[in-house]
C-alpha cells in the first residue's frame, strides 16, 4: 500500500463543483424550480422527437430503453394531470395511456422487435399528446 492510501479520501483530488453556464439549462432549471409539480417538458419532447425519428430497423436494446423512458414521462403526466375528463377526447387520451402502460407489462426480451418498436411509437404518440393537454391546462391556470 502507498502511504496516500492509508487515509482514506486522500488519494481524490479535490475537485470544486463546477456548475452549468447553458442558458437552456439554467433556464430549465429555474422554471422546474418555480412550479408546484416540475415536469421537464423538454426533456419528454426530445425523448418523444428521437423515438418518432426513429428509422427501422433500430437496436432493441435501444428500443427498450426509449420505451422505459416514454413510460416513465405518461406515468408522471398522469399522476400530475388535473384536468377535467368529461371531454371524451380526453377521457379517450386516458384509455390510451392505461392501455398503453398495461400492454408494457407484458412485453419482454421475447418480444418480437416490430413489435417492441410500434408499442414504443404508439407510447411516444400518446405521449406527446398528453404532454401537449397538460402544457395547455397549465397555460389556462
Amino acid at each position: 500500500m502507498t502511504p496516500d492510501r492509508r487515509t482514506p479520501g486522500a488519494h481524490w483530488p479535490h475537485q470544486a463543483p463546477r456548475f452549468t453556464h447553458d442558458p437552456d439549462t439554467l433556464r430549465r432549471l429555474l422554471d422546474a424550480l418555480n412550479r408546484d409539480h416540475p415536469i421537464d417538458f423538454a426533456t419528454i419532447s426530445r425523448t418523444v422527437t428521437e423515438a418518432l425519428g426513429a428509422q427501422l430497423p433500430p437496436e432493441r436494446a435501444w428500443v427498450d430503453i426509449t420505451t422505459l423512458k416514454l413510460r416513465g414521462h405518461l406515468q408522471l403526466l398522469l399522476t400530475e394531470y388535473d384536468g377535467d375528463t368529461a371531454v371524451p377526447a380526453t377521457l379517450a387520451l386516458h384509455r390510451d395511456a392505461y392501455r398503453l402502460l398495461a400492454l408494457c407489462d407484458t412485453f419482454d426480451a421475447d418480444t418480437p422487435p416490430l413489435h417492441a418498436y410500434e408499442l414504443m411509437r404508439a407510447l411516444a404518440g400518446t405521449t406527446r399528446s398528453f404532454a401537449d393537454l397538460h402544457a395547455a391546462g397549465e397555460r389556462d391556470r
